[in-house]
Formats: structure tokens, C-alpha cells, sequence
């Protein structure tokens, strides 16, 4: 789901979730629990008012779908999940909105999220709420669980949490104006100040510094190569060993051998993430040239290596071909560099692709020929299609500047009504090439 029907949605669903008075309004409150289950049924919600449960079971449902598209897995979920929602006693004044509480049953665990009311349900705090319990449930799926015996659960490190929220929710622009302000001010936080983190920061604007850099670990983390099933096995091992920070030594130390190495890649990662992009720098053609010039790899004689071709050229695609050559790692890691930089720069139809052409050099460099091969096959079919798009483009906005500008001096005016006649018609074509270009603007 995209930013815009993600936001849209949560919109509809704060009718339901925020607004109890206009619900109640349409419905009957009693002091019995009306109960829905969710399409999946892990979710049961409970509430003394017939509407909320049915809207609390579709809201998890969804938070759940994009959780487990971002997690790249089946929904294969064992232990179940409670909503219920309570009225606020005079006692529970202090008390948070929203909480979570396991509970042990013979070999099963159960998760209870409770809402307590007024105030209104807090969209965003249930949301990750409910990311919070659903890694909690993934990672204690594989964890074996004995009748008489208490079962010890790991606690979910914020930056994940708050990370899979923020990405879930959208709140891009948002957040990445946090991240640039942090990052020009020269004071960019360290990864493991990130990962540190037990809790959120009391202070409003130390919070929502810390929720920018989570968001942005946690995209980084998931575009590493196989970056989902590494998450994946974060969680597992952290439902094994309880301890966030070995689980992720245990998880990513090919990836990251030292700290030094996870502090240079984050801040590598978080120069290109919130770098400004300016999306005149390269036209479409310009981009294509240049990237077409980065696929061809020259491969020259290289300083300190030994067995290097005197002068080789190779297609990026062949690259696997010298998968056993002690310089290899060295002309791979310039091509990511130089994706990298034109990335910066590209024209918005080729951001994807060169995505695709960096997450296929990783695979190659981190020794995967089989998911090189299929990744770089995917970028060139993107690369063809965005080429052809482009090539549409172009050919409309030809037609366009013909109409508009006729060749004829004499004919000016008469030109100018053919030339209204024909932008009044293409103005009803809402399926041209150009409009599908300019829509992606438009919000």
C-alpha cells in the first residue's frame, strides 16, 4: 500500500477509532463486550460498543498485511492477539491509552493490546502497538514453550518498532526533514546511539529525531542484500538469546565484522538517504546516457593488484564471469559509487532502476551469483521499460510543441485556434503517456 491510500486509510479508520462520540451516535453502548474476529483470526476485539471491535479487527489487518509485505513472509502466525477496549476508571487516571500484555497458556503465549478510553484511540500510538506485538509474536513463534514453566519474552528494541511504524505509516517527508536538519547541523546521530535506545526520549524533538533515524535503519537494513530474511532471523535469534544487541552481532556480523564498519556504512546511508534530489539535474536522456556509460566496466590495470587485465571491457551483467579475480571486489564497489552518485541526480523514472543495478552489485559482491544474475536480469526489464516511457514522452511532447507552434507567421492566429482546439482534446485524454508522467506530481 502506498503513502497516499496508506494515509487515506488511516484517515477513514479515524473515524471509527478517534471519533467514539460520532460512533456512538450510531450505535448502541452497553456494559457487555460486543466481540469481532479478524479475517485471519489472530486479532479478537473486544468493546462496549458495536461498531469499534469490527473497525479495530480491520485496522489491524492491515497494519498486519504491510508488516508482513515489509517482513517478506506468509501469515503462518501461532499465538493470538487481543484488542479490548475499556472504559477509563477514576483510578486508571495516569495510566497509559495503550499497553501490551503476554500471557502464558500450557504451550502458547497470548498478546493482549488494551485501550483504555477517553481519550480518543490514538491512531498512531496503536499502530505501533501493534507492530510492537507483532514481532513480539514472531519472535517467540520458534521458542519452544513448556506447561509449569514461565517463559522468559525478549523485549522489542525501539529503533525496529518505531522503524517498521514510521514505514508503515508514511511519514516521509516528514521525518527526512528531521533527518537533513540533524545532518547539516553536523550533528548526525551514531547507529549505536540508535540501537541503544530503551526507551523513547521524554523530549518532543529528541523523540522525533530518533523516530527519523529508526525509519531510516530500519529501510537501510531491509534494502542489504536479502535484507528481509535478515530481519526475519534478527527477530528469531532475539526470542533465542533476549538481548537485541547479540542478536544483531549474531545476524549481521558479515555485514558489519566491526563497529567501525556499521558506523561507516550508516553514515554513508544516511548522507545518500537524506541528500536533496533534484530531479532537473539530469534529464531522462542524460541519465540513460550516463548509465549506460556506468554498465560497461573498463577493467584496467588496478595499482597493488595483481592479475589484473591489461584492458578489459565488460558488461556489468558479465561481471559474475570473474567472480575468482582478486580485483573484483575493488571494481565492484566503484559501480556501486557510481550508481550511488547518479542516483543522486537521476531523472525520477531511472531511481528505480539504478536501485536495482546497487542491490545487484551488492549481491555480487557479497558473493551471490545466483540472486546477481535475477536481480540485474529485473533491472534491465525496468531499465527497457522506463526507456520506452520516456521514449513516449518525448514523442507527446513533440506532437505537443507542433501544435502549439505553427510554422507559418502568417498563420498565427489561426494557429493559435487549432492550437486551443487541439489542447482542449488532449486535455480529455486522460491516458496519455505525459499525464500518467505528470500525475506522480500532483501529490
Amino acid at each position: 500500500m502506498n503513502a497516499r491510500h496508506w494515509s487515506r486509510f488511516l484517515a477513514v479508520a479515524g473515524i471509527a477509532l478517534g471519533q467514539l462520540r460520532d460512533v456512538r451516535a450510531a450505535s448502541t453502548v452497553t456494559n457487555a463486550l460486543a466481540t469481532t474476529i479478524s479475517a485471519s483470526r489472530q486479532f479478537t476485539a473486544y468493546a462496549n460498543n458495536q461498531l469499534l471491535p469490527s473497525a479495530l479487527c480491520v485496522y489491524a489487518e492491515r497494519v498486519k498485511r504491510e508488516w508482513l509485505r515489509r517482513m517478506d513472509m506468509a501469515d503462518n502466525w501461532r499465538d493470538p492477539i487481543l484488542l479490548v477496549v475499556r472504559t477509563r476508571e477514576p483510578a486508571q487516571a495516569n495510566t497509559p491509552a495503550i499497553s501490551m500484555a503476554m500471557f502464558q497458556t500450557d504451550t502458547h503465549l497470548k498478546y493482549q493490546i488494551r485501550c483504555l478510553i477517553p481519550p480518543p484511540l490514538d491512531e498512531s500510538e496503536l499502530l505501533v502497538m501493534i507492530i510492537e506485538t507483532l514481532s513480539s509474536e514472531w519472535a517467540n513463534r520458534g521458542q519452544p514453550i513448556g506447561r509449569g514453566r514461565l517463559y522468559a519474552a525478549p523485549v522489542m528494541p525501539p529503533w525496529l518498532v518505531e522503524g517498521l511504524a514510521a514505514s508503515i505509516q508514511g511519514r516521509f517527508e516528514f521525518l527526512l526533514a528531521i533527518a537533513r536538519r540533524s545532518v547539516a547541523a553536523g550533528r548526525p546521530q551514531q547507529v549505536a546511539d540508535v540501537l541503544d535506545v530503551k526507551i523513547l526520549p521524554g523530549d518532543p524533538a529528541d523523540r522525533q529525531l530518533f523516530q527519523a533515524n529508526a525509519w531510516l535503519l530500519t529501510e537501510s537494513l531491509l534494502a542489504l542484500p536479502d535484507g528481509s530474511r535478515k530481519l526475519r532471523n534478527f527477530l528469531s535469534e532475539l526470542g533465542a538469546q533476549k538481548a537485541a544487541s547479540n542478536a544483531f552481532g549474531t545476524v549481521y556480523h558479515q555485514d558489519f565484522p566491526q563497529d567501525a564498519t556499521l558506523e561507516e556504512w550508516w553514515s554513508q546511508e544516511l548522507a545518500r538517504r537524506t541528500s536533496v534530489t533534484v530531479a532537473q539535474d539530469r534529464s531522462a536522456e542524460e541519465t540513460a546516457r550516463q548509465l549506460g556509460a556506468i554498465l560497461v566496466a573498463k577493467l584496467g590495470p588496478i595499482t597493488g593488484r595483481k592479475g589484473m587485465p591489461e584492458q578489459t571491457e565488460a558488461t556489468l551483467d558479465k561481471l559474475w564471469l570473474y567472480t575468482e579475480e582478486p580485483w573484483l571486489s575493488d571494481v565492484l564497489k566503484l559501480k556501486i559509487d557510481q550508481l550511488g552518485a547518479l542516483r543522486s541526480q537521476a531523472h525520477p523514472f531511472y531511481q528505480p532502476v539504478l536501485d536495482e543495478y546497487i542491490n545487484a552489485v551488492k549481491w555480487l559482491l557479497h558473493g551471490s551469483i545466483v540472486h546477481f544474475r535475477r536481480t540485474v536480469r529485473h533491472a534491465a526489464a525496468m531499465q527497457a521499460a522506463v526507456e520506452k516511457q520516456s521514449r513516449a514522452v518525448a514523442a507527446y511532447l513533440d506532437q505537443a510543441d507542433r501544435v502549439y507552434a505553427p510554422e507559418e507567421l502568417s498563420q498565427v492566429f489561426s494557429g493559435y485556434f487549432q492550437a486551443f482546439d487541439q489542447a482542449q482534446k488532449l486535455q480529455e485524454e486522460r491516458s496519455s503517456p505525459i499525464s500518467d508522467y505528470l500525475d506522480k506530481f500532483d501529490h
